[in-house]
């Protein structure tokens, strides 16, 4: 059983915690809600902590994420992308990665767990010439619930229960880390709307091989059966609306009746998640393979 410490009780090391406990692999030592800053002086040596599930939000470098090896981790799981010395893995997309042992990796950011296995599956099977995804993601913490003035981005000072509202996504340098393939062949953006959880990405991709909807389909139909894609792709068949996939455990659930083939090479997928749910999901079987590894 790997010893975990949680650094950073917000709402995705809350769901982990829900999620991880009582499970056979992992035993919950200890969480740390910022009652002690510096992590520095967190006592993991003493605890004989294996992995760090580090959820904070602040400790998102490698220079920062390191400190949690100098306290006597063993590993540490980053929570969002991160810079610097992180490897980028994710699981069924760069599996390869987990065997290195790397002290500090990231599970990257919900929506590059909702694309990227996407336009792995895509690559694999038909190629890719260039892509891009925007995705309809839910609001988040990082905007405001009335308008206000905010240094970063106007618009997301605006009422975000009010609005929909165009943004950013650092998904698209993740996937890319992922997929080193897609360097300068992928984009991404994001429109936040005023949902509290629950997303779609779309993804539109110009592929090598000439295909049509139904073999794109059929081929996703196929890899969700294998074991790389456990908790991480699902596909469904039934006209959902985001509230039907709220709490489901996979980083992206295809919806087949909405893909869409034009001239037999340009494909569009979509793809919903729980940002929450879904990324915990993938979260949880990141830091397994972390523990195998140990």
């Amino acid at each position: 059983m790997a010893k975990i410490a949680i650094n950073g009780f917000g709402r995705i090391g809350r769901s982990f915690f829900k999620a991880a406990y009582g499970m056979p692999d992992f035993g919950i030592v200890a969480i740390n809600d910022l009652a002690e800053k510096d992590p520095a002086k967190l006592p993991w040596k003493k605890l004989g902590i294996d992995v760090v599930v580090e959820s904070s939000g602040f400790f998102t470098t490698s220079e920062k994420a390191k400190v949690h090896l100098d306290a006597g981790a063993k590993r540490v799981v980053i929570t969002a992308p991160a810079t610097g010395d992180v490897v980028t893995a994710l699981v069924g997309v760069n599996d390869d990665l987990f065997k290195k042992g790397h002290p500090l990796t990231c599970n990257a950011s919900c929506t590059t767990n909702s694309v990227a296995p996407v336009l792995k599956v895509l690559l694999e099977n038909f190629g890719i010439k260039k892509a891009a995804m925007t995705t309809v993601h839910g609001y988040t913490a990082t905007q405001k619930l009335v308008d206000g003035p905010d240094s970063k981005d106007p618009r997301r000072g605006r009422a975000a229960a009010l609005n929909i509202v165009p943004s950013t996504t650092g998904a698209a340098e993740a996937v890319i880390q992922s997929i080193p393939e897609l360097a300068g062949k992928f984009q991404a953006e994001s429109i936040r709307v005023p949902v509290i959880t629950g997303s779609i990405s779309v993804t539109t991709a110009l592929v090598e091989k000439k295909t049509t909807r139904e073999a794109v389909n059929d081929v996703f139909k196929k890899e969700v059966a294998k074991p790389r894609w456990a908790h991480v792709l699902k596909v469904t068949e039934d006209p959902i609306v985001v509230t039907d996939i709220v709490g489901e455990p996979y980083g992206a659930i295809v919806d087949t009746t909405l893909t869409q083939v034009l001239g037999g090479d340009l494909v569009k997928v979509f793809s919903w998640y729980d940002n929450e749910a879904g990324y915990t999901a993938t979260l949880m079987e990141h830091v397994r393979r972390v523990a195998e590894g140990l």
